[in-house]
């Protein structure tokens, strides 16, 4: 993944998503292969802070389009605080947010489009704080779990330095509830 920019400590939520994301998705967009791996396709995605809402379209990996409002049925809505927000853009903690699009793929695309649950990624912060973004797949909630790791893991896995399996079998990632689900959500990382 390319480096993500600096993005101010102060930036609001709303310019966060509804600018910077947009164009952080393009640079990734232009930069990548998706285009022939995605042509003919359609991934949508909500994010959801404390309600106001902040939803993207990508057709054909390559046209990405933003919305204020929500998308009926997205294949992904991400639910995070306004608090856990502001933390994250204070601390430059923005990978899980801003490196969603990087590195897109046919088979991230059919693992979105098959996986049907909500994951919970507990992010702790250098602090002692911590963070949760919920991840609703397809409209489900159930199967569930929990993804618990350090906000320098969660950098590393969506730079694609590290991998979920690593990150677990070296104990830097605990994971709870349906093991299964869990294991399912791998494609979306690798």
């Amino acid at each position: 993944m390319a480096s993500l920019p600096t993005i101010p400590a102060d930036t609001s939520v709303d310019k966060l998503l509804s600018e910077i994301m947009l164009n952080v998705a393009k640079e990734q967009l232009a930069s990548s292969s998706a285009a022939a791996d995605l042509a003919g396709t359609e991934i949508t995605m909500v994010v959801d802070v404390d309600g106001d809402m902040y939803s993207y379209a990508l057709k054909n990996g390559a046209e990405v389009s933003y919305t204020k409002g929500d998308t009926a049925s997205p294949k992904l809505r991400l639910k995070v605080s306004k608090g856990d927000m502001e933390k994250m853009i204070k601390t430059q903690n923005l990978d899980m947010i801003l490196g969603i699009m990087n590195d897109l793929n046919k088979a991230k695309y059919n693992a979105l489009n098959s996986l049907k649950g909500s994951f919970v990624a507990e992010i702790s912060m250098d602090d002692g704080s911590s963070v949760k973004l919920l991840a609703i797949l397809n409209n489900a909630t159930d199967p569930a779990s929990v993804f618990k790791m350090t906000a320098k893991d969660t950098g590393a896995l969506m730079r694609k330095e590290t991998n979920p399996v690593n990150l677990f079998m070296s104990g830097a990632m605990k994971i709870e509830g349906d093991m299964a689900f869990a294991m399912g959500t791998q494609p979306l990382f690798s």
